[in-house]
């Protein structure tokens, strides 16, 4: 995949059409799952449990990167094995215990309703996060779900970032990655898209290179429309847009 050159921060960048969403510390409350999964399967074969910040840190890497953290000389027969031990604990227990935050299913409905494209750009598979986000009632608002199996580049590579606005129609220079983590603002650096960073998930300052930084829903819904250089619409069916 071709890469771009990152945007300057200037009036004269084009409007905003797409959002390109996290999932794990942004749309769902989940990186302390990841850490707690991820723990144990390394305690299950005798490693010692991971610092949460080291591994919050990585969230959307690829899982082998955080099992390599306990095993730097991890086989991939190994790496391979404690991935499918992970995504078993995970399937069937994480999943169903998985939540949206707060403020992120007026805030879906919010960018939809004012005809913004949105897909989602996770390092967990596309079909687990169309799941998740299915199950949680999030339908019509994600035009397209791609996650780490969707790219051959993982983050901070750019290949997400680029599929998504491939398969959206739109230039990469017209998105904006919404995440939490350095590897999701190292993406969209590297991919030429704009960047909003949020702090309720990992992160809780600012990260390098992030663009904007926001604390609150609200907030975001603002960024993002000031971006895409509309106005806030008023949603009649559902009432007014809350936190």
């Amino acid at each position: 995949m071709r890469h771009f050159v990152p945007l300057s921060q200037s009036s004269s960048a084009p409007r905003v059409r797409a959002v390109l969403w996290d999932l794990d510390g942004t749309l769902t409350d989940s990186v302390r799952f990841v850490v707690d999964t991820a723990n144990r399967v390394i305690e299950a074969h005798g490693g010692t449990a991971l610092d949460f910040a080291r591994v919050g840190a990585m969230t959307g890497l690829p899982l082998e990167e955080i099992f390599r953290l306990a095993w730097p000389d991890l086989t991939p027969e190994d790496a391979q094995a404690y991935r499918h031990e992970y995504r078993d604990v995970y399937d069937r227990e994480v999943v169903p215990a998985t939540r949206l935050y707060r403020g992120a299913r007026a805030t879906l409905h919010a960018f939809h309703a004012a005809g913004l494209l949105q897909a989602t750009v996770t390092g967990k598979r596309a079909a687990d996060c169309e799941r998740i986000l299915r199950g949680l009632r999030i339908k019509d608002e994600i035009e397209v779900y791609l996650g780490g199996d969707s790219v051959t580049g993982h983050k901070p590579a750019p290949d997400l970032v680029l599929l998504a606005a491939e398969r959206l129609a739109v230039a990469p220079a017209e998105c904006v990655v919404v995440g939490d983590a350095p590897a999701d603002i190292d993406m969209a650096r590297a991919a030429g898209a704009r960047s909003v960073q949020v702090t309720w998930g990992f992160a809780k300052t600012k990260l390098p290179g992030a663009e904007r930084l926001v604390r609150t829903w609200p907030e975001l819904r603002r960024t993002v429309f000031d971006l895409a250089r509309r106005d806030q619409p008023i949603l009649r069916r559902r009432g007014p847009v809350r936190p």
